[in-house]
């Protein structure tokens, strides 16, 4: 079966308001579906994120950590 995922925002080490509502709702449809909740959060010093989280009823937490991805910000194209 197919997991849910949520990217999650983050500023500073804080997850981002709009990615705790996602979090909520993802809870929420992976009951129904009977499948797993994941959260991906990419970045540098993510040491607290798990905490943040875990909370939310997220089943696994992948955590891309590095310092090269400081500040990590999704690209947008632009004409």
């Amino acid at each position: 079966m197919n997991n849910i995922f949520v990217y999650l925002e983050i500023e500073d080490g804080i997850v981002g308001d709009v990615s705790l509502e996602l979090l909520t709702k993802g809870r929420s449809l992976a009951k129904q579906l009977n499948c797993k909740l994941e959260a991906v959060a990419a970045g540098y010093k993510l040491d607290g994120i798990g905490a943040q989280v875990f909370p939310y009823g997220v089943d696994v937490l992948h955590i891309l950590d590095d310092k090269r991805m400081a500040p990590y910000k999704i690209g947008r194209a632009s004409c």
